[in-house]
């Protein structure tokens, strides 16, 4: 975690942690499955981490991270959603957009706490790449489509993409 007695002004916040939202989940929630609001901070450094390597870090990006498929953070419309499916495992989200216009797509399912950061790694690889000028993540996946999302995804780390039943 990134504590720090001292205050940090607003303009030395990343916007992946400026607009990053979760949920209280365990142990306040009695219908979470697993940790939000206290892995907040983990998994946004993970995905900063991630966004730093393609020069990204900048980039108006919503995350929204909830403890059940209950929602409560909205996870279903940001950017990213991760929504807690058991305890330490998230199922991902990506397509929705940073107004919650749109509702986004589940990408992977059940991936480990710890992975959350690098498994967005070959996403935001092809982000920096192939996006078109002021798109956001969100509406650049919505419109490079599931399909090769999944495919980076399998290409870069042999990643098991959601299959629908």
């Amino acid at each position: 975690m990134r504590w720090s007695l001292r205050p940090t002004a607003f303009w030395e916040i990343l916007p992946a942690e400026r607009w990053a939202l979760a949920c209280p989940a365990l142990p306040t929630c009695g219908l979470a499955l697993t940790e939000a609001e206290r892995v907040r901070d983990d998994i946004v450094a993970g995905i900063e981490a991630s966004l730093a390597r393609y020069g990204l870090e900048h980039e108006r990006l919503s995350i929204r991270i909830t403890g059940c498929p209950n929602g409560c953070a909205r996870p279903y419309t940001g950017d990213i959603g991760i929504v807690g499916r058991m305890p330490g495992y998230y199922a991902l989200f990506v397509g929705g957009d940073f107004e919650g216009t749109r509702l986004n797509t589940l990408l992977v399912d059940k991936v480990a706490l710890g992975a959350i950061g690098e498994t967005f790694d070959p996403l935001f690889a092809l982000y920096a790449a192939d996006r078109n000028a002021g798109e956001g993540f969100g509406d650049f996946c919505h419109r490079v489509g599931l399909p090769a999302l999944q495919q980076a995804l399998a290409r870069n780390h042999g990643a098991r993409p959601h299959a629908a039943d």
